[in-house]
């Protein structure tokens, strides 16, 4: 084993799977309540080898090796701006929290705000078709002949009815979760292994209605990243042909 070769190998893979995650991100630059995610790496230094590397080396080269790995990825889960639509159903948040969704089987967490009332009457989200659950764990119902509906600020709907009087309608289940649980699975949605771990997000949250949340991410800065890692992978590419080509010369002149 090449230490060399390895460790510019260990460069290329990870900056590979770095373009991966800012492409990602750059994809969703325009999505609803989009999240980024950050790729973390692992440093190890010389004498460090064990079972989390690629590749075990015994005797005196081991103390020689340290080298980098993939270490998992985090999404940030930092408030994005909030953009006006006008829109009655449209529900943006700030601070720290989620709507309750569900397609009737599964439950998750969103961000995501963009809502619109079904045939049915259900208050839904506008591109999956996911239920909106209110504080009762039951999808929010804005009955015929409502109009004019409100959604304040801790999440109470009203509305008002054909009589004229105003009626309320429930409160949007706003929770919050430990954010290491959360498991992204598309759409702004995410799931969450333990129901127990949720929490009534109470003050910690706002409800804005008439807006939704842009994406969390900034096209200007993911894109520096991605030129940044696609140099760095073909540095490290280059390494490899060269310390190829060096080895291949004193091959020659040794069996020269």
């Amino acid at each position: 084993m090449i230490h060399g070769v390895y460790l510019s190998a260990q460069g290329a893979g990870i900056q590979s799977f770095r373009q991966d995650i800012l492409a990602n991100n750059l994809a969703n630059a325009s999505t609803t309540a989009f999240k980024r995610d950050v790729p973390v790496f692992r440093v190890f230094e010389p004498g460090e080898v064990n079972d989390d590397l690629p590749v075990n080396l015994t005797g005196e080269r081991e103390n020689a090796v340290g080298g980098v790995a993939v270490d998992g990825v985090v999404t940030v889960h930092e408030s994005g701006a909030l953009q006006k639509t006008d829109r009655p159903y449209d529900l943006g948040l700030t601070g720290e929290g989620f709507f309750h969704v569900t397609d009737g089987d599964q439950k998750y967490l969103t961000r995501n705000g963009r809502f619109i009332r079904d045939v049915t009457g259900r208050l839904v989200m506008e591109d999956s078709g996911l239920r909106v659950l209110n504080s009762a764990g039951t999808p929010v119902q804005i009955p015929e002949g409502i109009v004019d509906v409100h959604v304040a600020s801790n999440g109470n709907i009203s509305g008002i009815t054909a009589a004229g009087t105003q009626a309320l309608l429930g409160q949007l289940d706003l929770v919050t979760a430990p954010y290491e649980s959360l498991t992204k699975v598309g759409n702004s949605l995410y799931a969450f292994p333990d129901p127990d771990e949720l929490r009534p997000a109470q003050d910690r949250v706002q409800v804005r209605q008439g807006f939704v949340e842009a994406s969390g991410v900034n096209p200007v800065l993911e894109m520096t990243s991605l030129i940044e890692a696609s140099r760095t992978f073909e540095a490290n590419i280059n390494l490899i042909r060269m310390q190829d080509e060096s080895l291949g010369r004193l091959l020659q002149s040794v069996a020269g």
